[in-house]
């Protein structure tokens, strides 16, 4: 099997393992809008969020470390599995000392419970299930995510409409669908194998935490660009507002869940074909290439689409949403390609430099959030967004080339953004043709895109459909 087949052989597992139970989540969002008010949206929101943005500090990422170190094939598994769970007990007992801080803050005060069960068993969850990836458990990790949706919606009907807990009930749902998912992976991948505490592996730790930490600003980046902007208009503009902002970024989840299924094979492939010269780097530019390809179409489809969305799926409180997805999606599309040159950085093990790019978008996102969301509201933070990450792609595609050779073909992007640019603000005239507008301009993104769809289509074909000799 060839370094492509490969490559798509593990995205397919993904998908197949991901994809139908992501959509399922994309489809139950209908639910959440009926049972949960744009307030009550709002506050889980920034529940999960808060949570999340807490984790790699609380695990100093060593998430992110097991999915580089398990893949080296010259150190002990149970080594580098010992060294990422150690760390986030010891990372969570430390955690506890800060309960009186986090009573203080009004806007997480009354959910600290919460937020420390999310923070426990989401640092719990991520360690285990990478580390069963990187140990090449892919089918494994696949079929846990497909499990882990199902559990979480049907915890979701369980303590939203069986036991009525509101918001409450949301977010306890996570909770409990990763206490399932972590005693899965346990018994069936029988992870207690790789667990020896008796072991000395403080050299290794050492390591590890070289690799880890300096990606903890870029995680404090990411997440003032991705979310900083809801408590922002929360401030601004009220809970009502911030539930609708949250919303609206449900949609564009649905090209995260694309470029993620593809990223995690990718990130198998980037580091077994590292360090082979030229023929690495025509790999990492075609497939950088083929990326982008399937971003920039998928995210013209959104936009084509997001209106029969909203009005199909959303609760009528919620639809006025679709008017600020257009700036969410593009900005997605960036950030996934801000993520796959990131990769680079993991093969190299080289994290020192890495948060120039996110720290100079997170500033600007921030700036551009003040001085937009007090006129235009929801709208203006979305626009800040794009515009943030447009900044942080381009540092990145500069600051890349210190370490592989990838051609990225900025007149090429070029177009694709002016393309769905025009398509976003087609959607906002929104008259009587604009559904054939929207389809032209999408048909437009398939033909700037023809040669790399139609070498991928052919490539499937080739490795997919058998042939009669």
């Amino acid at each position: 099997m060839n370094k492509y087949e490969k490559l798509m052989g593990n995205t397919l597992i993904f998908a197949i393992g991901s994809f139908s139970s992501k959509l399922l989540v994309f489809f139950m969002l209908g639910y959440y809008t009926a049972v949960l008010s744009p307030a009550e949206f709002g506050i889980s929101d920034r529940i999960t969020t808060t949570s999340n943005l807490l984790m790699p500090f609380v695990m100093l990422s060593i998430n992110e470390a097991v999915i580089r170190f398990a893949m080296d094939k010259s150190l002990r598994r149970s080594d580098v599995f010992t060294v990422g769970i150690k760390t986030v007990l010891v990372g969570f007992l430390v955690f506890l000392a800060v309960i009186p801080v986090m009573l203080q803050i009004d806007m997480i005060a009354p959910y600290t419970a919460l937020i420390y069960a999310y923070v426990l068993f989401g640092m719990l969850k991520s360690v285990c299930a990478l580390f069963v990836r990187s140990i090449g458990y892919v089918r494994l990790f696949a079929i846990d995510g497909f499990i882990a949706t199902g559990t979480t919606i049907g915890f979701n009907v369980l303590f939203l409409s069986g036991f009525k807990w509101g918001l409450h009930g949301y977010v306890i749902s996570i909770i409990a669908s990763n206490i399932f998912s972590i005693l899965f992976l346990f018994v069936v991948a029988r992870l207690w194998r790789y667990l020896d505490f008796g072991r000395r592996t403080k050299e290794l730790q050492k390591e590890m935490l070289r690799y880890s930490i300096p990606l903890i600003p870029t995680t404090m980046f990411w997440w003032i660009i991705n979310v900083s902007n809801r408590y922002l208009v929360t401030h601004f503009c009220g809970d009502d507002a911030a539930g609708q902002l949250a919303i609206a970024c449900k949609i564009p989840s649905l090209l995260t869940i694309v470029s993620a299924i593809f990223y995690q094979a990718w990130q198998i492939s980037a580091v077994s074909e590292s360090g082979q010269g030229a023929s690495t780097s025509k790999f990492y530019t075609r497939t950088y290439d083929y990326y982008g390809t399937m971003l920039f179409c998928a995210a013209s489809g959104i936009i084509m689409l997001i209106r029969p969305i909203t009005a199909i799926l959303y609760d009528e409180a919620y639809h006025q949403s679709w008017e600020f997805v257009p700036f969410l999606v593009i900005a997605e599309v960036f950030s996934s390609l801000i993520t796959f040159l990131g990769s680079f950085y993991m093969v190299s093990k080289r994290n020192a430099t890495v948060p120039l790019a996110i720290f100079i978008g997170a500033v600007i996102n921030v700036a551009m959030n003040l001085l937009l969301i007090p006129d235009y509201g929801v709208l203006g933070a979305a626009f800040a967004t794009l515009i943030s990450y447009l900044l942080a792609f381009g540092i990145r595609a500069v600051d890349i080339k210190r370490l592989v050779t990838v051609r990225l073909d900025p007149l090429t992007t070029s177009v694709r953004f002016l393309v769905l640019m025009i398509q976003g603000a087609q959607l906002m005239k929104s008259d009587e043709y604009s559904f054939l507008a929207q389809l032209g301009i999408f048909l437009v993104m398939v033909l700037i895109n023809l040669r790399p769809l139609m070498r991928v289509l052919f490539a499937l074909y080739d490795r997919f459909i058998p042939h009669r000799g």
